[in-house]
């Protein structure tokens, strides 16, 4: 397998890979692939803000919420009218963006923008930095944008296993609170930890772990439960009965001594010779100065507990410092604890945990300070889901939600989005960011803004929608209405293609044709506003220049045959590509099998162009053949040939005598009806034109073997009826055709018809016309007279009402008809349908 084909197979299963039931955000980039079409292929396709792609040659679709399976059906069904047998594959190039809120115990805090098709909870920790402190939480509550909590447990991260990893929603709140339940600490002259808890812990595993002698331990381990202390007995637990523990319990070790006085704190562990009169300031005293261990009483938590035999002392550390002493004994045993106090904030501004210090009232004013959010903006406080005020009273771990007051601005007309959008309080509002929560223009945007501000004073702003650029130096006042007036955008096409196509500001004729992908051999009529002109359908500079505006008119039509067409021995073939050789209409009909010899004719506008022998075509392979041509290739057999081509069944008649025309013209299915005459040429390069009106001559005519028959296509055979008519349009021509068989034709005249001054034009719509009278044979039977004469195909009849009666009035409005009208009926049918 090359190189190229591998990685195209890798891309479609990557893709495969990722396409399953994903359905398409705004922002995202998707790629596009056409397998064996790399000018159909593009790799990166914005999903716009009004949730469009657009895919040439197809324009614009609708991607937003849908499947990419559903995408790839899509513009499969609709590539089939520019490529037959197609097979498409679309995949995510580059996901958009999606807010998560992260808080709690994690290294990052906040608004978290995550890059991917969707994450799952151990990666948004990964992305976040992992936890602050890995033995601190247990668990995590995630809160979806419709209100609902769950609770997860995240202890089977720490372990390795596999565990419950919901994917998170675009717009989630996480918190990872600080979690010390599901752990045991123990406080010792030893040391302190906290260990996390498993099933059967006992307390003498827990020593085991200490690394000390066990004369070293004192006969009673203290152990506190839901508040309430159990004295062990350590014998009991090496020679008998074990004791097992619970999450959350505090194990006290102290050391085997009777005149010593036992400290345990967050700041610190010691062990302190006891005196007469000793109490808790001097405790704390001798830490700070013969321990060594700072404790800084604003870090204090207000309740020291003393524990001694199997009582507690809840004291209050404010008490001791403001003179009220508590006695200690030996063998107590103090503990300390450090203050902790935060709550959890969400606002529009600001996502984290909030410290408190020890003095600080905790109450949503003082909040509100510490994160520097002006309370004249709070338009809502929640605590834990509650509404409450600014002078509530918050506890250790609530939730606090802060909604903030806005500012509005209107929008109004040809917005995609309208009504009231809201920006923060205290936020610049710049036209750039109305236009971005407006989700853009719509396509009937007239490039016109009309700003209103609460005074009710106006202001016209005109847009360049290709530059945006201009309106981030255009400043909004809070409160007021922007009206983006809207314009009809629509372009009529006809010709050899018909319909109605809406397009965007800003666009020119180029974008408008995009779609169609038209080749060299077609031109452009078109009439924009007052503007008309002409242009070939591949001068792209000169389409890019002429903009859209208002409705458009346009009319495309074939100046040239794009094809080269091939015969051989009856068989033809049709060549479209942008350049034909030799070489391709050679290898189209298998050259010249079954032999290796012949002749190549060209044939172009009924002449021969061109003839080449097998030497020639060597030495011609990559010679370009004309587009329009007839090619006809003729093996060099025994015997002669007769071909026949043009506006009949082509072929060739094998003979070795002259063939009457008749008998090879009635063999080809000839339009005799309309058809004038056929041309002739014979092996000596003779043109020989045969009319056909004379079928009785026709027998006379022979043709030789080596000849060529062509038959020219015949003139159109129609005849236009404008006017006050019931049906006006085009009407076939029929030969001996009068002006009154064709008004008749066309349904007959309307009651505010002038049958007096009907008007025939023979010469086109601009050279003067024939005035005729019809008044008097209108309902007459239709025999041919001076004033209902005998019409050729293309003539155009006008039937005016009574108030037209200047002939100059009457050439202008022929005239303007004919501009736009094909040879089809449909297309006259739209065409008059627009005056």
């Amino acid at each position: 397998m090359s190189k190229q084909k591998f990685l195209l197979f890798t891309l479609f299963v990557v893709l495969s890979l990722i396409s399953f039931s994903y359905n398409v955000r705004i922002g995202d980039t998707l790629g596009v692939w056409v397998l064996g079409y790399p000018e159909y292929s593009i790799s990166e396709l914005i999903v716009g803000p009004e949730g469009e792609i657009t895919v040439p040659p197809l324009g614009r679709l609708k991607a937003e919420g849908k499947t990419l399976d559903q995408l790839e059906q899509e513009v499969s069904t609709k590539m089939q009218s520019y490529i037959k047998a197609n097979k498409v594959t679309i995949g995510v190039v580059k996901y958009a963006p999606f807010p998560v809120t992260v808080i709690g115990n994690t290294k990052i805090n906040g608004v978290i923008d995550i890059k991917s098709e969707k994450i799952r909870l151990s990666d948004l920790i990964g992305q976040v930095g992992g936890f602050q402190d890995t033995n601190k939480s247990s668990f995590a509550i995630i809160k979806t944008p419709d209100g609902k909590e769950q609770k997860v447990n995240i202890e089977w991260l720490k372990s390795g296993n596999k565990g419950e990893d919901p994917y998170i929603q675009s717009g989630s709140f996480v918190l990872f609170p600080y979690d010390y339940t599901n752990k045991i600490t123990i406080f010792s002259d030893f040391g302190t930890s906290s260990i996390d808890y498993y099933d059967g812990m006992s307390l003498k595993s827990v020593i085991s772990t200490m690394n000390v002698s066990v004369n070293k331990i004192s006969s009673k381990i203290i152990v506190i439960r839901d508040s309430q202390i159990k004295e062990v007995n350590f014998e009991n637990i090496l020679k008998s009965e074990d004791f097992f523990l619970e999450p959350g319990d505090t194990i006290i070790v102290p050391l085997n001594h009777a005149n010593k006085v036992l400290v345990f704190s967050d700041f610190g562990t010691a062990s302190l010779d006891y005196f007469e009169g000793m109490g808790i300031k001097s405790a704390i005293a001798l830490l700070n100065s013969a321990a060594n261990i700072n404790i800084p009483l604003n870090q204090v938590n207000d309740t020291i507990n003393v524990v001694r035999d199997s009582q507690v002392f809840s004291l209050s550390l404010n008490e001791i410092t403001n003179g009220k002493e508590f006695k200690l004994l030996p063998g107590d045993t103090v503990i300390i604890n450090k203050f902790l106090s935060y709550v959890y904030l969400n606002s529009d501004e600001v996502s984290k945990q909030v410290d408190f210090e020890k003095h600080e009232n905790m109450n949503v004013r003082t909040l509100l300070l510490k994160v520097g959010i002006n309370e004249e903006f709070v338009e809502e406080v929640k605590i834990n889901d509650i509404k409450s005020n600014l002078d509530a009273q918050i506890k250790n771990g609530d939730f606090i939600s802060i909604k903030t007051k806005k500012n509005y601005v209107y929008l109004t007309g040809a917005f995609n989005q309208t009504g009231k959008i809201s920006f923060l309080p205290n936020e610049n509002i710049t036209l750039d960011k109305v236009l971005g929560l407006g989700h853009g223009f719509t396509n009937d945007f007239s490039g016109e803004l009309v700003m209103i501000d609460t005074l009710g004073t106006a202001k016209v702003i005109k847009v360049d929608t290709k530059d945006l650029s201009s309106l981030k130096d255009i400043f909004v006042q809070p409160g007021s209405t922007i009206i983006a007036n809207s314009m009809e955008r629509i372009a009529y096409i006809f010709g050899d293609i018909s319909g109605s196509v809406d397009y965007s500001l800003g666009d020119s004729l180029y974008e408008l044709l995009l779609p169609f992908n038209l080749s060299d051999a077609y031109e452009i009529r078109y009439q924009i506003a007052n503007k008309a002109g002409n242009v070939d359908a591949s001068d792209y500079n000169a389409l890019k220049s002429i903009p859209l505006e208002g409705k458009v008119f346009i009319e495309i039509y074939k100046k040239s045959s794009n094809e080269v067409i091939v015969y051989k021995s009856g068989e033809t073939k049709v060549i479209t590509d942008n350049i034909v050789r030799i070489i391709d209409v050679f290898s189209s009909v298998n050259g010249f099998t079954p032999v290796d010899k012949g002749v190549i004719q060209i044939y172009k506008n009924g002449k021969l162009i061109e003839s080449l022998d097998s030497t020639d075509i060597l030495n011609n392979l990559t010679k370009e053949v004309p587009k329009g041509s007839y090619v006809i290739i003729q093996p060099d057999l025994e015997g002669s040939y007769i071909a026949v081509l043009g506006n009949v069944d082509p072929k060739s008649i094998r003979t070795d005598i002259p063939i009457s025309l008749v008998e090879i013209l009635s063999s080809s299915k000839i339009d005799w009806k309309n058809q004038e005459n056929a041309i002739i040429y014979t092996e000596e390069n003779e043109e020989i034109v045969v009319n056909l009106g004379n079928i009785d001559n026709l027998r006379n005519v022979l043709v030789k073997p080596g000849s060529i028959v062509y038959v020219p296509p015949s003139e159109e055979q129609v005849v236009y009826v404008f006017g006050e008519v019931t049906r006006p349009g085009l009407v076939t021509y029929n030969s001996g055709m009068t002006v009154l068989d064709a008004i008749l034709k066309a349904g007959n005249t309307t009651k505010s018809a002038q049958p007096s001054t009907v008007y025939l034009f023979k010469d086109g719509p601009e050279n003067p016309p024939i005035t005729l009278d019809l008044s008097g044979i209108i309902k007459a039977a239709p025999i041919k007279t001076s004033m209902n004469p005998e019409i050729k195909p293309k003539d155009i009849i006008y039937v005016p009402k009574n108030a037209i009666t200047n002939i100059v009035e009457v050439m202008t409005t022929v005239q303007f008809f004919m501009g736009f009208v094909d040879t089809g009926v449909d297309v006259f049918e739209n065409v008059k349908g627009l005056f």
